[in-house]
C-alpha cells in the first residue's frame, strides 16, 4: 500500500503541469493518477469531477505548500482591475486569508498584497496564526446526520452490502489536512454508530449466509432419498 496521500486534486494533466514541474526540479517523489469516483465520493455526493489525483508523502507537504507559494511572482500593477477579487472588500479578503485551503495559490498572494495596498499588512507570523486557526477548524471531527446512521442500521438488518459501507465510511474514514496529517473524518459517536453498524450487517450476512447453506445442503439431502436407485432383491432360483 502507498504511504503517500491526496495533495490535490486536477481537472487535467495540463491543469496540474505547473505543479509537477516544481516537485520534479527539486526532485520531490509524487503520484499523479487518473481516479474514478471512490464509495467515500459517492455515499457523501461529491459533486465535483475532478479526473487527475496528485499525492506526496504527508510529511512533504508543507515543503510543497512552501515551494508553490514562493514559485508566485505576482505584481497588482500587471493583473487586469476587472480580476473579480479587486471588487472584495477588506472583510472578504481576510476572509481568503483564513481560509487558503478554499482558494487557489495566486488568489491567496492577490488578497494579501491588496489587503497591504489598502494599509492592512499581515506578516508572516500573523499568516502562520492563521493557519494554525484553520488547521484546528479543518480536524474537527464532522457530526454525521441521523439519516445516514439510519439507514446504515436498516441496510445492516436486512444484510445489505451498503450497511457494512456506510458502517465503514462512518467508522474508518479519514482526511487529509493542508499540513499531512490525518485525522478521523467523523466524531466519536458517529463512529462508535458505525462500528456497530458494520458488526450488525455482518452478523446478519453469516446468520443469512448459514440458512442459506443450510437450505442447500437439506435440498441436497432430499435429492438423495427421493432419486436413490431402486434396487430389486434377487430372485431366488
Amino acid at each position: 500500500m502507498s504511504n503517500y496521500a491526496a495533495y490535490e486534486k486536477f481537472f487535467s494533466p495540463e491543469q496540474a503541469a505547473p505543479v509537477l514541474a516544481i516537485l520534479k526540479e527539486h526532485e520531490i517523489p509524487y503520484e499523479f493518477l487518473k481516479i474514478g469516483k471512490t464509495i467515500d465520493a459517492v455515499i457523501a455526493g461529491e459533486s465535483l469531477n475532478y479526473n487527475y489525483e496528485l499525492k506526496l508523502a504527508p510529511k512533504q507537504f508543507e515543503q510543497v505548500n512552501k515551494l508553490l507559494l514562493n514559485e508566485i511572482q505576482i505584481n497588482l500593477d500587471d493583473i487586469d482591475h476587472d480580476y473579480y477579487l479587486f471588487t472584495f472588500t477588506d472583510k472578504e479578503l481576510v476572509e481568503i486569508l483564513m481560509q487558503p485551503d478554499e482558494w487557489g495559490r495566486q488568489d491567496y498572494i492577490i488578497a494579501r498584497l491588496l489587503l497591504e495596498e489598502r494599509g492592512i499588512k499581515y506578516s508572516d507570523e500573523d499568516l502562520a496564526h492563521l493557519k494554525n486557526k484553520r488547521l484546528e477548524v479543518l480536524a474537527r471531527p464532522e457530526k454525521e446526520g441521523k439519516n445516514m446512521v439510519y439507514t446504515g442500521y436498516i441496510l445492516a438488518f436486512i444484510g445489505g452490502f451498503f450497511g457494512v459501507l456506510i458502517g465503514l465510511l462512518l467508522w474508518q474514514s479519514t482526511k487529509v489536512l493542508p499540513n499531512g496529517k490525518r485525522v478521523h473524518t467523523y466524531d466519536e459517536r458517529s463512529r462508535k454508530s458505525g462500528r456497530i453498524i458494520v458488526i450488525v450487517a455482518l452478523v446478519v450476512f453469516s446468520i443469512s449466509l448459514a440458512l442459506r447453506w443450510t437450505r442447500f445442503y437439506e435440498y441436497i439431502a432430499n435429492i438423495s432419498i427421493y432419486e436413490r436407485p431402486v434396487v430389486p432383491e434377487m430372485i431366488k432360483k
